[in-house]
């Protein structure tokens, strides 16, 4: 029998601070944000699986842990980023130019 004595006092107090976590988070969720709430929601599925993997079925939710919450999360990190960018980027040349490249481009 599994009792709660398997689990890591760090492997909880990691679980309850992402549970924590998830309130600012969905309170502040916008469109723009979206990648990012993708990647927290990604990392607290890993807390809830570190934490699982040792009650039952450890190998499964050991790979859950891995492929889901660090691999998803990195995955959607790095697309919020590049995504931030792309519009930071687009925002930028679109009208702002400054007056020395206006007179590059007529010269």
């Amino acid at each position: 029998m599994v009792t709660l004595g398997a689990l890591e006092p760090g492997e909880l107090v990691l679980l309850t601070v992402a549970l924590v976590g998830v309130i600012p988070v969905a309170l502040r969720y916008s469109d723009e944000a979206k990648w990012f709430t993708v990647g927290y929601c990604c990392l607290v599925i890993g807390a809830i699986a570190t934490n699982a993997e040792a009650l039952f079925l450890g190998d499964l939710l050991n790979f859950v842990e891995h492929g889901v919450g660090l691999l998803g999360s990195g995955l959607a990190f790095a697309y919020a980023a590049y995504e931030r960018r792309e519009s930071l980027l687009g925002a930028g040349s679109a009208g702002s130019e400054t007056p020395e490249a206006t007179e590059v481009a007529e010269g």
